[in-house]
C-alpha cells in the first residue's frame, strides 16, 4: 500500500512488510472490526434464511423473504462500499483494490458470487416459497454464504506474520459458527417484526440456536488457549498477566462472552410472548454483535502486543 509523502516512517519486518504488531493493530482497528463483524453477520443471516427456504419451513410471503434478504445485503456490502469510498481502514476488499486492478481476487469473486442467488431468491419469492426453483435459490444462497465465510477466513492470516498466522486465522469453522449465531439472531428479529406466530421454548429453531451458541463458546475458548500456548512456547508467559487499572484478561473475556453468547441464549430460553418477542430479539442481536466486536478488539490487542515482542 502506497504511503503519502508526509506519512511517518513505518517499521518493517524481515519480509518487507510492516512489523507484526502494527499489522495486527491495523487489521483489528475498531472500524475494521465493525465492518468485519457486520459482513460476517450478513452472510450468517443469508445462510439461515437460505436454509429455511430450502427446507420449506419458512412462511410464505414476498415481504417475509425480502426484509431479511435486504438487511443482509446492507451488512454484506459494507466492506465493498467502504473500499469504493477509499476509507483508510478499508483500502482493499478481500485483497482487491478496485482503483488499481480491474478484476477482483479469487476471494473477491467468491464473495461476489453470493449476489447471484440473492437476486434469484428475491425475484422468485412471490408468495409461495414451496416452488422448487425458490427452494433451489435458497440452497444456493446458503452454500455460497458458507463457502465465502470459510474461504475468505484465510484473508485474516494473510496480513499477519508467521507464526501468528495460524492463530489469527480465527479458524474458518469458528468464523462460520459465529456468523450463523449472530445472523440467526437478526433473522429472529426480522421474523418477530413481521409475524405474530408464537415460537415455543422447545422449538427446533430455538434449540438449534442454543446449540450453536454453545459451540461458539467452546471455539472461542480454544482460540484464546491456542494464543496463550503460543505465547508460553515463545517465552512470553507474562503476556497474559493482568495490567494495573485495566483488569485481568479473564475478566474481560468473561464479560464479553456474556454479551456475545450468554445474554442472547438467556433471551432465547426466556420464551417471551407478544410485543416482547421483538424486544428480546433486538436485544439479543445487538448484544451479540457488540460482544463479537469487543472480542475481536481484545483479541487484536493481544495479538498486537504479542507480535511486537
Amino acid at each position: 500500500m502506497a504511503q503519502p509523502d508526509d506519512a511517518p516512517a513505518v517499521a518493517l519486518g524481515p519480509d518487507g512488510q510492516p512489523d507484526g504488531g502494527l499489522r495486527a493493530q491495523r487489521l483489528f482497528s475498531l472500524p475494521a472490526v465493525v465492518v468485519q463483524t457486520a459482513t460476517a453477520t450478513g452472510y450468517g443471516l443469508w445462510m439461515v434464511l437460505g436454509t429455511a427456504v430450502a427446507l420449506g419451513s419458512y412462511p410464505d410471503g414476498r415481504g417475509d423473504v425480502l426484509v431479511p434478504l435486504s438487511f443482509g445485503l446492507v451488512l454484506v456490502s459494507l466492506g465493498l462500499v467502504a473500499t469504493c469510498l477509499r476509507l483508510g481502514f478499508a483500502r482493499e476488499w478481500h485483497g482487491w483494490d478496485p482503483f488499481r486492478r480491474m478484476l477482483p481476487t479469487t476471494e473477491g469473486m467468491v464473495a461476489m458470487a453470493n449476489y447471484l442467488p440473492m437476486l434469484a431468491l428475491g425475484g422468485l419469492a412471490r408468495g409461495d416459497n414451496d416452488f422448487w426453483a425458490t427452494r433451489l435459490a435458497g440452497a444456493a444462497l446458503m452454500i455460497c454464504s458458507l463457502a465465502t465465510l470459510i474461504y475468505t477466513a484465510r484473508g485474516l492470516a494473510r496480513d499477519m506474520p508467521a507464526p501468528l498466522a495460524s492463530v489469527a486465522n480465527a479458524q474458518p469453522l469458528g468464523r462460520a459458527v459465529s456468523a450463523v449465531f449472530a445472523g440467526g439472531l437478526w433473522f429472529w428479529l426480522c421474523v418477530a417484526l413481521q409475524s405474530e406466530t408464537v415460537v415455543g421454548p422447545l422449538n427446533p429453531w430455538r434449540l438449534s440456536m442454543l446449540a450453536v451458541g454453545l459451540v461458539l463458546g467452546v471455539i472461542e475458548g480454544m482460540r484464546w488457549r491456542a494464543l496463550r500456548q503460543l505465547a508460553e512456547e515463545r517465552g512470553a508467559g507474562r503476556f497474559f498477566a493482568p495490567e494495573s487499572g485495566v483488569g485481568t484478561l479473564l475478566a474481560w473475556c468473561f464479560g464479553i462472552a456474556v454479551l456475545s453468547v450468554g445474554l442472547p441464549c438467556t433471551l432465547l430460553v426466556s420464551h417471551p410472548t407478544g410485543p416482547l418477542v421483538a424486544v428480546a430479539a433486538g436485544m439479543a442481536a445487538l448484544s451479540c454483535v457488540i460482544g463479537q466486536c469487543l472480542e475481536q478488539r481484545l483479541y487484536g490487542r493481544a495479538l498486537a502486543q504479542f507480535a511486537g515482542r
